[in-house]
C-alpha cells in the first residue's frame, strides 16, 4: 500500500514520442552511378542522376507535383498516372488492338462499311388485333375488290357477255366508268378505315412518304415489267388470248384520253393497294409462310385477269410474283404503284395510237 507522505506519480505522457529529442535526418547517401554495361536500349539517361526538383524520368512531371501520401480519398481520380500496358523499351507507342477485318464501323466489328444499293424494308407494325379478326377484315377486303371481276368471270363463261357490243354513246360510257371507278376505289376506302381504326395509318401498309428514290425504283421496275411481260407473252402464246376493247373508237378522242389516264392511276393505285400491300402485310402479320404471303394474293390477281384469255393470265400472274417479291423485300408500296400504273397507261397509249 502506498504511504500517504510520498510525492504523487507525475501525469501519464500522452505521447511520448514527442519528449525524445529530435533526430538528425538520414544522410542522403549518392546517386549510383550507372553502370555502362548493364544500360539498356532506349533508356533514358536522365536515371543517371538524383531525382531533384526537376521533372521526373519518363512522366514530365515534377518531383515536387506528386501528391502527399493519403491526399486521394475514394470518388477522387488519381492524381498519379493512370495504369496501362507496359510500354516495350525503345519500341513503337502502345496502340488499343483493332478488331479483325479493320476498325469498327456501324456495319459492325470487323464488317466493314454497311451495305449499300439494296432499299431498306419497312418495318412491319404489330398486328393491331387479334388473328381472327385479321383474317375476318381480309375476307372481306378480297371479297370487295375481287367480287365483281369474279362476277363478269361468270357472265363471260355462262355465255351472256359473247358479242355484247359497247356502248358507244357518251353519256353511257361516262356513267359506267363512274361506276367501274366506285367498285375500283371501295376496296381502298375500307382499307383506309381500318388502317385509320387501328392507328396504322398508311404507312402499316408501305405507304410511306413518297422519296426520291421510289420514283428510280418505279422506273426500274417499269422497264423491267415490260421486258418479262415481252418474253413471257412469246412463252404463254399457245394458251390463247382474248382482244379487249378497252376504248372503243366509236367514242371522242378527248374522253379516250381521259379515260386511258383514269384506267392507268386506279388500277396502278387500287390493286397494288389491296393486293400488295394490305393483303401481304396482313398475311405476314398472321405469320403465314413467305410463300402464301407470295403466291395467294397474286394468284387471286391473275385470275382477276382471266378475262383476257388464259395466256395473258398467267403473264400478269408472273408479273405479280415480281411485285409481290419486291414489296415483301422492301416493303415500301409507292415503287409499285409508279411501275404499275406506267406500265397500264403506256399500254393504253399503244391502243390509241393504233386507233
Amino acid at each position: 500500500m502506498a504511504d500517504p507522505t510520498d510525492p504523487p506519480p507525475p501525469p501519464p505522457d500522452p505521447d511520448p514520442a514527442a519528449r525524445q529529442p529530435p533526430s538528425a535526418p538520414p544522410t542522403a547517401e549518392p546517386w549510383p552511378p550507372p553502370d555502362p554495361g548493364s544500360r539498356q536500349v532506349g533508356t533514358p539517361d536522365a536515371w543517371s542522376s538524383p531525382p531533384g526538383p526537376g521533372s521526373w524520368p519518363g512522366t514530365g512531371r515534377r518531383a515536387d507535383e506528386w501528391p502527399a501520401p493519403g491526399a486521394w480519398s475514394p470518388g477522387q481520380p488519381s492524381a498519379g498516372p493512370q495504369p496501362g500496358p507496359a510500354q516495350a523499351p525503345g519500341g513503337p507507342p502502345w496502340t488499343p488492338a483493332q478488331p479483325p477485318g479493320g476498325p469498327w464501323t456501324p456495319g459492325g466489328p470487323g464488317m466493314g462499311a454497311p451495305r449499300t444499293g439494296r432499299p431498306a424494308r419497312t418495318p412491319l407494325p404489330r398486328p393491331a388485333g387479334p388473328a381472327h379478326v385479321l383474317r375476318l377484315e381480309l375476307g372481306l377486303v378480297l371479297l370487295l375488290a375481287f367480287a365483281p371481276g369474279i362476277l363478269g368471270l361468270l357472265i363471260l363463261a355462262l355465255g351472256a357477255g359473247d358479242g355484247a357490243e359497247v356502248d358507244s354513246r357518251l353519256v353511257p360510257a361516262i356513267v359506267g366508268a363512274a361506276f367501274q371507278m366506285f367498285l375500283s376505289w371501295s376496296p381502298v376506302l375500307v382499307i383506309a378505315y381500318l388502317l385509320v381504326r387501328s392507328g396504322e395509318g398508311w404507312a402499316g401498309i408501305g405507304l410511306t412518304r413518297f422519296r426520291g428514290a421510289d420514283a428510280g425504283q418505279g422506273v426500274a421496275l417499269w422497264v423491267a415489267s415490260f421486258v418479262l411481260v415481252l418474253v413471257l407473252a412469246q412463252v404463254f402464246r399457245y394458251f390463247g388470248q382474248r382482244e379487249v376493247d378497252f376504248l372503243p373508237d366509236a367514242l371522242p378522242l378527248w374522253f379516250r384520253v381521259v379515260q386511258a389516264v383514269l384506267i392507268a392511276a386506279t388500277a396502278g393505285a387500287t390493286e397494288e393497294i389491296v393486293v400488295r400491300g394490305y393483303a401481304q402485310t396482313r398475311l405476314e402479320q398472321l405469320r403465314a409462310p413467305t410463300a402464301v404471303i407470295v403466291l395467294l394474293p397474286t394468284a387471286l390477281w391473275g385470275v382477276l385477269h382471266v378475262y383476257q384469255g388464259l395466256g395473258a393470265a398467267l403473264t400478269i400472274f408472273c408479273l405479280g410474283l415480281m411485285y409481290a417479291a419486291y414489296f415483301h423485300r422492301t416493303r415500301r408500296l409507292w415503287p409499285l404503284i409508279l411501275a404499275h400504273a406506267l406500265f397500264d397507261g403506256t399500254q393504253l397509249v399503244f391502243i390509241l395510237a393504233g386507233s
